[in-house]
This record gives structure tokens, sequence and C-alpha cells, in this order.
């Protein structure tokens, strides 16, 4: 099977703690995690209690890592010896949801509460209704617009989001940032969001603790609170832990549920956690990490610990090349073979040309264009009077990876390709280098997708300037401002929305002072 240098990065590296792997849809980063599982299984299984957990969100995931598992060969990854056992029954792919229950059902049967059941969909939303019911009479005197049973569903929701996010009290609640929900559907007359100490959320609040009461009447619990007593049972016993966690899909889980999971770590100098984030998915109001929450808030630094797969991959490509490995081989050397042949041809039948680029000061505003050799790439020319002028004097510029203008992508630390401008255009020459612009969130700027801008790396920077962010080892360009003392980063395309820096760990990687436009 083919890995690029990423996943190799991945599979080859020893655990160290927690770790992030993200990517879209495709770029293969369940199938790279699940093909570093041998190597665990043998070098980093070395305690009898030590166990390896893959857990999904629905049980065709689990079939899918379990499909995959059984088709590796293990050979290929690691070098068997006398001394290596047998450890495949340390592996454990299972659902959250089974894990959830398993929890709960320990809870029940440790503390006497076996008669405990989980209340039906239908019975949640009866109970509910009596319970907003109820709570309407206590504040008939008050003016409070969201005690309406037509705002039931939106009710509950909100009811579920605070259970979801562990807020056992009226304080934690009040004091939440809760985003606004426009893609759910509710009722459309309903909040999109409430105010931070509101009435509106004491009255939420009051409803919640008169919905469990009449629950409990009945002998029974919704789902949120099942998971919540699995968080509790789990995070007091010792029993069934496990030395390695791959979470998948963990942008679909609520904070309870990822709790729950850290729960079930045993973490030792060799063991790891490993979290896998799909950047294609849509945001989701009942789940923590796609709701503006960082790793920061679960107690995670992924600084430095974060990779993103880019290459899509064809997930039907692997069986493929496993039943005609010999016919693929004959056809990619003929493919290559062809493409070198075109490649060729078209080099040495195409001239050389000249290149217009334009260069602008973004400090003093200020527009150059020069031309360069695409044959000598440090040759750089101006025109002065109708006349083209070789620049003797010129500076070589290192080329990261991408930085976003659009949502923060991870960037990468190895330098890419080296860019020559004239001297005297870059004020500062000392610890400058340039980005390639992706996305479209600085438009308003003239900093369009495929730019590349000059960062100057330095101390804080000053309002309003167009800076470089590493946002948990992620990148993104815009503009810096603050609110209220609050650093806010503030992108210039509307359709984007501001990144209040809260508790997130970052460092500014530094300002931009020029831009080189993709012409």
């Amino acid at each position: 099977m083919y890995f690029n240098k990423e996943q190799k990065k991945i599979i080859n590296s020893k655990p160290n703690g927690h770790m992030l792997i993200k990517g879209e849809k495709g770029t293969g980063k369940t199938t790279t995690f699940i093909n570093k599982i041998p190597s665990l299984l043998n070098h980093y299984c070395i305690s009898k209690d030590d166990k390896i957990l893959v857990a999904t969100c629905d049980e065709e995931a689990s079939t899918y890592v379990s499909f995959i598992y059984d088709n590796i060969e293990t050979e290929k990854y690691h070098q068997s010896s006398f001394f290596d056992r047998d450890n495949s029954d340390k592996l454990e792919i299972s659902t959250i949801t089974s894990l959830i229950y398993y929890y709960f059902n320990q809870y029940k049967n440790n503390n006497k509460k076996n008669d405990t059941m989980i209340a039906s969909s239908e019975e949640c939303y009866n109970q509910l209704k009596e319970a907003i019911k109820t709570i309407l009479t206590k504040y008939e005197n008050k003016k409070t617009s969201i005690l309406n049973l037509d705002f039931a569903q939106f009710i509950q929701e909100e009811i579920r989001w605070i259970k979801s996010c562990n807020y056992v009290n009226l304080d934690e609640y009040q004091a939440a940032n809760r985003f606004s929900r426009t893609n759910d559907k509710l009722t459309i007359s309903a909040p999109k969001v409430l105010r931070k100490n509101s009435k509106q959320r004491q009255a939420i609040f009051d409803i919640l603790i008169e919905y469990n009461n009449n629950l409990e009447k009945i002998n029974k619990i919704d789902f949120e609170d099942v998971a919540i007593l699995a968080l509790r049972e789990a995070s007091s016993k010792l029993t069934r832990k496990f030395t390695h966690i791959f979470i998948d899909d963990c942008q679909m889980l609520t904070k309870v549920e990822i709790e729950f999971l850290k729960a079930l770590y045993n973490e030792k100098t060799y063991s790891s956690i490993t979290f896998l984030f799909d950047n294609s998915a849509s945001k989701n109001s009942q789940t923590w990490l796609t709701s503006g929450k960082s790793f920061a808030s679960l107690g995670y630094d992924m600084k430095g610990k974060s990779i993103t797969l880019k290459t899509k991959h064809s997930e039907t490509l692997d069986e493929y090349r496993k039943d005609n490995e010999v016919n693929e081989k004959k056809v990619i050397e003929c493919s290559i073979t062809q493409n070198v042949n075109s490649i060729k041809d078209t080099l040495i039948n195409q001239p050389l040309k000249l290149d217009t680029v334009r260069y602008i000061d973004l400090k003093r505003n200020v527009h150059h264009n020069f031309i360069k050799d695409s044959g000598t790439v440090n040759e750089i020319y101006v025109e002065h009077d109708g006349i083209e002028e070789r620049v003797e004097d010129v500076i070589e510029i290192p080329v990261f990876s991408e930085i976003a203008a659009g949502n923060p992508i991870l960037m990468n630390e190895y330098i890419e390709d080296n860019y020559y401008l004239p001297k005297d255009w870059v004020r500062s020459t000392k610890d400058v280098f340039m980005l390639k612009v992706k996305g479209d969130s600085m438009i308003n700027k003239n900093i369009y997708d495929g730019d590349y801008v000059v960062i100057s790396k330095q101390g804080m920077p000053s309002i309003n300037d167009i800076v470089a962010v590493d946002i948990e080892g992620e990148a993104t360009l815009k503009t810096y401002k603050k609110i209220n003392r609050q650093i806010v980063l503030m992108p210039e395309n509307e359709i984007y929305e501001p990144i209040f820096i809260t508790d997130q760990q970052f460092s500014f990687l530094g300002v931009a002072i020029g831009l080189v436009k993709n012409s």
C-alpha cells in the first residue's frame, strides 16, 4: 500500500501522548491510523493491562475499521521475531455508544440502580412539555418569551446541549458561550441564541430541573444523563482502561463523550491518544469541537502535535492494487514514461519566457512591477525609462506551506521553495519568510487565493496589522483587532466570522509586510 510523507510520519512515529490528525473526507485518516496499530501491538503494549481502543461513532464505521485491519499485511510495517507475542486480543474496536452503555450498566450494578431505565424519545418529549407547563405557572407574572410550548423543540435541544457540556449548575450555564443555531431545523420564530446571564437561560435551567424530576418519577433518564453517569463511573474505576486510544470523527462528539473517552485513557510514558478530525464536516450546535471550542478547552495543547492530510485517495484503490499488482505496475510505468516524454517535449519545444509580477508593499502601500526569468529564478528585472535592468541586490526568502485566508489549516514547518525579491523593497531582511495564501477570507484587502504574503517575524502586532497566527498548530491570516481587550482575528470577507482568541493555544508568526500577486 502506498503512503505519502505525512502518512508515513504518522505510522512510523513513536507514541507520544496526544495527537491530532486532520483532513477532509477521503484523505486517508482512518486507513493511516489503522496501519499504525500493528506497531503499537507489538512494541508498545508491554504490560498485561496494555490495550488499544478504536472508538467510532457508529457500527458502520466499526465494521469498516475491522475490515481494513483484517486485510493489513502486518509484516510490511514491522519485523516479527521469536520474542513477539500475539497481542491481537488487546485490540478493541467499539462504538462510543456501546462503551457508554457498558459503563452505565456498571454504574447501575455498583449503585443498586438496576431498575433505572432509559426513556424513549416520546417519553422524553412528553415529560419536557409537562415541565414547561409547570414552570410556565411559576413565571406567569414574569415576561419570559421562551416559556412557550411552541418552542418545546428548541428547549429540548438547549437542554441536551447543557447536559452534553456537563454544565451541572445554573452559573456555569449562564456564563457559557453558546453559538447561534442558524442551521438547526427548529421553530422559525424561536430565538437562535440566548443571551448570557438572562432570565431566559434561568427559565431553561428551571425547566431542565423539572424535566429531570419528571423522568425520575417514572424511574427513567435520558441518553444525555446516561453518558454523564458513564463518565462518572469510568472516572472512578480502574478497570478496562486503554493505553492507546484512537477517536474517529472526534468532531461529531459532545464534550461529555470526549471526556468519557479521556477517562478510559491509561496514561503511561509510551501511551497515546489520537484524535481524527474531519475538516469537511458541517458545524453542529450539539458537538463540542465544531462549535467554536478548542482542544485547549479539553486540556490538550495541540501546538506541534497536529498533522493535516491533504491528498485524497480512492477507497477502492487498495483492493485494486492487491488483485492487480502486476498489471498496475505496468500501467504506472507506462503512464510515467508517457508523462516524462510529454514533459520533455514541452520543455524542449517551449521557449523560456519572462514573467511580469506585481509586488505590493503593504506598509507603504506602494506597488512595484518586476520581471522574473522563469529559467533563472534568482534573476529579477525592473523597467526604467522603457529599459529593462537587472537587479543586482536581491534577497532570498524561504517559502513555507500554505496559510489559510479562510478556516485555519496546518502550516508545514519545512521550506518548500525560495523566492527572490529586490532587497530594497523589503525593509527588514532579517527573519522574513513567505507563505502561500489559501482561501478567500482576505479579499477585501486584495489578498486572494494563490497569492504569496511576505511575513516579518516580530513581537506583538499593532491594531489593524495583517497577521499570521498559529492557533494550536494551525496557521491563519487575518487582521489583528482588539474588542473589549480581547484579541480578535478579523476576516476581510463578510461571509466569514471573526476568530475570538479565548482559551486557544496561539502565537503570532509575524506581520504581513508585502504581497506577491498571483497574476
